[in-house]
């Protein structure tokens, strides 16, 4: 029990005591075990009532001993804290909005924050970098400290490393928010004081012109994802561009939106319509008057793409993962507020899917997809479907007729693997019975985090910096692409940023593949070996996502 947010691990960091009370018994009135007892119901609900009352009894039995352990736990972290790293500074030079949603999150949890009272040269653990090294504290910055009741949880959800006694453990054993939300941040083995409150750098919007040639805004968080799909569904036809360019004396990376007033023609009350929408969403809004770039591709030119706005399919039902497909259901209906239709697995091979230029594969588990239905599917994308597999939908597809993700291992790399398995049973001589579940550990990952090296001229990495932290919680491997493009890899011997991974499934993701796109013939198949969306914490992975959804392949 690691991970922090089960029902008995996130009390445990609230100076509470958290446990789980579980009775087993399946589904109806009764559930006949394994060993013939009947569980009834009624049982299930006397014993859980029992147990309830029981512990609140206790407790009250208790009472003194468990307040005077509440303040025990709190006052120990003003006086000593056992913790290496006191102060995590997040850099004013991140994102806004990745800064914003951290902040936002950490009201939540009642964390307190603020901005340091003065600049200085310091020392910390670079996430970035994962070294200590020297960096400027500045008055912008966002600070952390652990000196407050909620230390030992932000101690939790920053630390740079997880530290494991046993590594037979329950669940994922990384979760840091630093890599989660693509920030670049500092952990500082002494306190930084907050000197004030923090304030969210507000940019103010230049003075717009009456009837500008293009508006421009960037694109770099999941909130400007929503607010292309806004601009979307009120009509407006949107363009991204698929290179740096600059305008004005400005520069704009990759991915950048732009909104043409050609093509636009037809929307009644056009620059309204576009300014109001910024405003709603909170995005600044750059505009020009003229289509030549200072530097860069023109407004004309090829690497300025047209984005058509998407109808997207999602597979749903029997043989796919409840919680895959309730992850991405709720990204597009919760967080972006983007049409989806849901295709259920019972009646998808009559589905009509010309209608769509979307489909989403969630994680899961299929037998549906025989020698037709991949024909089926193959065809639809080669007139210009866009195929999106997440996780072990994968492997329904890989190694199959017409799709090019191969399994990592060949047959000499099998026969290589095989070789260098049997010396080593060899050399350490049969494995015990009671030895076998912690041998087969040094196969498993539970939930690490791993560095990947990501090609950024590729739509499906627009938004994000020159790296990508994974969240990888399968052992899954694939060969790079061949006829495609390998957008984010595990390049040569890997190892965790942090987390648990056995050091054999180590060696044999090196050289794997992450996230890839191959394009056949007017449409594209999207690869996500690992699942961007997981438990939607994995703030840089809903971009992922959401590039693979709105600009590969446009």
């Amino acid at each position: 029990m690691f991970y922090p947010s089960y029902g008995d691990t996130y009390p445990t960091f609230s100076g509470a005591i958290g446990m789980t009370y579980e009775k087993a018994g399946g589904v109806g009135l009764t559930y006949t075990t394994r060993e013939g007892d009947p569980i009834t119901l009624k049982d299930r609900l006397t014993h859980h009532h029992t147990t309830g009352m029981s512990t609140v009894e206790v407790s009250s039995q208790n009472a003194t001993k468990l307040v005077d352990e509440f303040e025990k736990y709190f006052k120990e972290l003003n006086s000593n804290p056992p913790y290496t790293y006191k102060t995590y500074v997040i850099k004013s030079t991140n994102n806004r909005d990745k800064i914003n949603n951290l902040v936002t999150w950490m009201n939540t949890h009642s964390i307190r924050y603020g901005h340091p009272a003065s600049s200085k040269a310091t020392r910390g653990y670079d996430y970035i970098s994962q070294s200590v090294s020297s960096f400027n504290l500045n008055t912008d910055d966002l600070i952390v400290n652990i000196y407050q009741p909620k230390g030992r949880f932000i101690t939790t959800v920053f630390e740079p490393t997880s530290r494991l006694s046993d590594s037979a453990t329950y669940d994922i054993t990384a979760w840091n928010l630093i890599y989660a939300n693509g920030l670049n941040a500092y952990a500082v083995t002494e306190k930084v004081a907050i000197g004030r409150d923090y304030q969210l750098k507000k940019t103010v919007d230049e003075a717009v012109l009456s009837k500008p040639y293009a508006y421009f805004f960037r694109y770099a968080s999941i909130n400007d994802v929503e607010f292309l799909g806004a601009l979307m569904q009120n009509g407006i036809k949107v363009r991204s561009a698929e290179k740096a360019f600059t305008s004005g004396g400005l520069a704009f990376d990759r991915g950048t939106l732009i909104v043409t007033r050609r093509n636009n023609e037809a929307v009644p009350d056009f620059d309204q319509v576009v300014q109001a929408l910024a405003t709603k969403h909170g995005r600044h809004l750059y505009t020009a008057t003229t289509g030549f770039s200072d530097k860069g591709p023109d407004l004309g030119s090829s690497d300025i793409n047209f984005l058509k706005a998407p109808n997207v399919a999602v597979l749903g039902g029997d043989q796919t993962s409840s919680l895959s497909h309730g992850q991405i259901w709720h990204f597009f209906e919760q967080q972006i507020h983007y049409p989806v239709t849901i295709l259920g697995t019972d009646y998808f091979q009559n589905a009509d899917l010309k209608k769509y230029d979307v489909l989403i594969v969630p994680d899961g588990n299929y037998r549906m997809f025989d020698e037709n239905q991949l024909k089926n599917v193959q065809d639809w994308v080669s007139d210009g479907g866009r195929l999106i597999l997440v996780e072990g939908a994968v492997r329904s597809f890989a190694d199959k007729k017409g799709f090019g993700l191969k399994e990592f291992a060949t047959e000499d790399k099998k026969k290589d693997a095989e070789k260098k398995e049997k010396e080593q049973k060899e050399k350490e001589g049969p494995v015990k019975y009671e030895d076998a579940e912690r041998m087969d550990l040094s196969n498993s990952i539970y939930g690490a985090i791993y560095k990947t090296t990501l090609d950024e001229s590729h739509p499906l990495s627009f938004g994000l910096d020159d790296t990508y932290y994974s969240l990888k919680t399968n052992s899954l491997r694939y060969d790079f692409l061949d006829n495609g493009w390998n957008v984010a890899i595990l390049k040569g011997q890997v190892k965790p940023v942090m987390g648990f991974a056995g050091y054999k499934i180590n060696k044999q993701l090196a050289n794997s593949l992450v996230f890839g796109v191959e394009n056949k013939g007017r449409g594209q198949i999207v690869y996500l070996v690992d699942n961007p969306l997981y438990r939607s914490f994995w703030e840089n992975g809903k971009i992922v996502f959401a590039n693979a959804v709105f600009m590969v392949g446009q």
